[in-house]
């Protein structure tokens, strides 16, 4: 999980402070480079995020525990991600960068929900 994160601080660093640069490598359109660079800025903290929540991911499944994965997986799609993405979407005076928001914002609820597993699985008495 460290050397993802590690990796995924260098990625969140280009995406947060270099996101002109990176979308130039794919258009000449000055405003779609400023439109992607937004939705970087946004989004980039994912990229560490993600490290954080798939190695939850994996661990759990990794024992045998799917249910938990199976909800947070459904909850997050479905009651996080896809409604904050439309709230962001409709704030008065809005940006991409907003709406790039709402994917970490669902990893922290993901990487919350799973704390919380975590906590139950070790305080819950043995079977």
């Amino acid at each position: 999980m460290a050397a993802g994160c590690i990796a995924g601080a260098a990625i969140f660093l280009a995406g947060f402070f270099g996101g002109s640069q990176l979308s130039s490598l794919f258009t000449k359109d000055a405003e779609v480079i400023a439109q992607s660079a937004a939705y970087l800025k946004g989004f980039s903290a994912e990229c560490i995020l993600t490290c954080i929540l798939f190695s939850s991911i994996g661990y759990l499944n990794g024992r045998g525990i799917s249910i938990p994965v199976m909800i947070q997986g459904i909850t997050s799609a479905f009651c996080i991600r896809i409604p904050l993405s439309i709230l962001m979407s409709r704030l008065p005076g809005t940006s991409l960068a907003m709406v790039g928001l709402a994917t970490p914002l669902t990893s922290l609820y993901g990487i919350a929900f799973f704390l919380i597993c975590f906590a139950w699985l070790r305080h819950r008495k043995p079977a």
